[in-house]
Formats: C-alpha cells, sequence, structure tokens
C-alpha cells in the first residue's frame, strides 16, 4: 500500500493554505482529490463529525 495517509496529510496542508490565500475554487479541487483518496485508502477522518453540532 502506498503512503496514501502522508499523501492525505499534504492534501489537507495545501487545502489549507489555499483556503487561507482564498483560492476556494481550487482548494475545492483539493477537497475532491482528498475525498478520493479517503474514499479508496480509508484514511483521513469523517467530515461531518468535524462539524459542531448547536
Amino acid at each position: 500500500m502506498m503512503a496514501a495517509s502522508r499523501i492525505y496529510a499534504l492534501l489537507q496542508e495545501a487545502c489549507a493554505a489555499l483556503e487561507t490565500s482564498d483560492d476556494h475554487a481550487i482548494a475545492a479541487y483539493v477537497g475532491f482529490a482528498m475525498s478520493l483518496v479517503e474514499e479508496k485508502y480509508g484514511v483521513g477522518h469523517d467530515h461531518l463529525e468535524s462539524v459542531s453540532r448547536d
């Protein structure tokens, strides 16, 4: 198995940097890539769990 967790972490860093730079469209594509890696290799976390509930 490839280093999927490392790739996911790099994508996550890139997404955060893009969001900080207001490059939301590119960040969305990086987020899509993150979801593909998450789905195929089972890495990452459930994004719904990180959303705070009111």
